[in-house]
This record gives structure tokens, C-alpha cells and sequence, in this order.
């Protein structure tokens, strides 16, 4: 079965690369530095419009600690909802956690709303989360649709297995062209690169090993 390969775009320029290439999403942020925040507005003006709906956005203030303030959550609140009315995201990514690395509920809760039909992907933050198999669950609940995980393989295995389709369990730590078979053998059905060897933008022969082997090209 095709897996659809999500590739972590820092700029507007390695969007517009990898959308080329034949990835059917982006997931758009800034700042590898800081393990990604909120794009500036101006990417959307540079992406073609059309193409918008294959982008799922970060929406992150700052980088440093998941534990964000009220007036944060307000700012990410408003990110969601011109998200939203201009129509520049296919889903939201988000990831908030109290000061003990639980998930935030009330704040998840929060943007959710705010993000109404758009699709919500919890992000990386889940990586820190002391209980796995109850954030899991908490996520499950609160309706996020997909789970961009980093953790180990048998790790994922196992929270692929509790979600049991409730949500999509995204492998996205050190995905490459060297290992993604073994994530597509474990059966998992989206994978999550940034497809860099190096600089911002996607490495062309890694995009090109990473898409074809998503969608089971027998080149590859």
C-alpha cells in the first residue's frame, strides 16, 4: 500500500522544491534551530495558493520549553484562526504540555476549537511525555487526528497498536532513504522528513529515494 511522505520544509523555497518533487504534503515551518516554529506569513505569498492545502503548518511562538503562557496560547489561538479563514493550511501542527511534560489539556482544547474542521497534528513535544500510553489516549479524546513521533521504532510499534486507527502514529525522527523501508515494513502508513543532508533545503536525491519508496515504487 502507498504511504504519503510529509517533508519538513524551512523555507518557502524547500516547500515549493518538495511539492515539486512529487510530496503530496508539507509540513511548513521555520527555524531548525529551534526545532521549528510558526512560518512567517509572507511563505504564503510565495507558495501558490493552489497548493495550500497540502501544507500542514507549525504553529509555534517560540522554541525552548512546550509550556506555553496564556498570552502564548493567544497568539497560536489567532495563528489557527487566520490559518483557517485564509485557507493557507491543510492541518495545523501543535504541541502543548504543562510544566511537568503532560499533555495541556485546557490549552489543547483551546486551539482545537479555534482550528474547528482543520486537521490538528500533535508534534514532537509527545516525544518528553513521561507517560506515552496515556498521552496517547489524551490525544485520542481530544481529537487530534495525526501524532508526529520521534521516538524508537518499537516504541512507535507499540503506540501504533493502542491507536488501532484513532489516530495516525507519524514516524518522523531520522526518517531517510537508508531506513524508510523499515517503517513501511512495520506498517506504518505516513512518514515524516526533512530529507536534508545538510543546509535548509531537502537533499534532491533523498527526496526522490523517499517519495518513490512511499508510494512503493518498484525502483526503488
Amino acid at each position: 500500500m502507498p504511504a504519503i511522505a510529509e517533508i519538513c520544509a524551512f523555507s518557502a523555497e524547500a516547500a515549493i522544491m518538495a511539492l515539486s518533487a512529487g510530496a503530496p504534503r508539507i509540513e511548513l515551518c521555520d527555524a531548525p534551530e529551534k526545532d521549528g516554529v510558526s512560518p512567517p506569513e509572507a511563505w504564503f505569498r510565495i507558495i501558490p495558493p493552489h497548493q495550500h492545502a497540502q501544507l500542514a503548518v507549525m504553529v509555534r511562538p517560540r522554541g525552548g520549553s512546550f509550556c506555553m503562557s496564556n498570552d502564548e496560547v493567544e497568539i497560536m489561538e489567532q495563528e489557527i484562526i487566520r490559518l483557517r479563514t485564509h485557507q493557507q493550511a491543510g492541518a495545523v501542527v501543535f504541541g502543548l504540555l504543562t510544566p511537568k511534560n503532560e499533555i495541556d489539556v485546557p490549552a489543547c482544547e483551546r486551539l482545537l476549537k479555534a482550528a474547528a474542521d482543520l486537521p490538528c497534528v500533535f508534534h514532537r513535544a509527545f516525544d518528553i511525555v513521561p507517560h506515552p500510553e496515556k498521552s496517547l489516549q489524551i490525544l485520542i479524546n481530544l481529537g487530534f487526528q495525526r501524532l508526529l513521533c520521534g521516538l524508537p521504532l518499537t516504541n512507535l510499534i507499540k503506540l501504533k497498536e493502542i491507536a488501532s486507527g484513532r489516530i495516525t502514529i507519524m514516524p518522523g525522527g531520522g526518517v531517510r532513504s537508508h531506513n524508510v523501508k523499515s517503517f513501511l515494513d512495520a506498517g506504518f502508513t505516513e512518514m515524516h522528513s526533512s530529507a536534508r543532508t545538510g543546509g535548509l533545503l531537502p537533499d534532491p536525491n533523498e527526496l526522490k529515494h523517499i517519495i518513490a519508496a512511499c508510494k512503493g515504487s518498484s525502483s526503488f
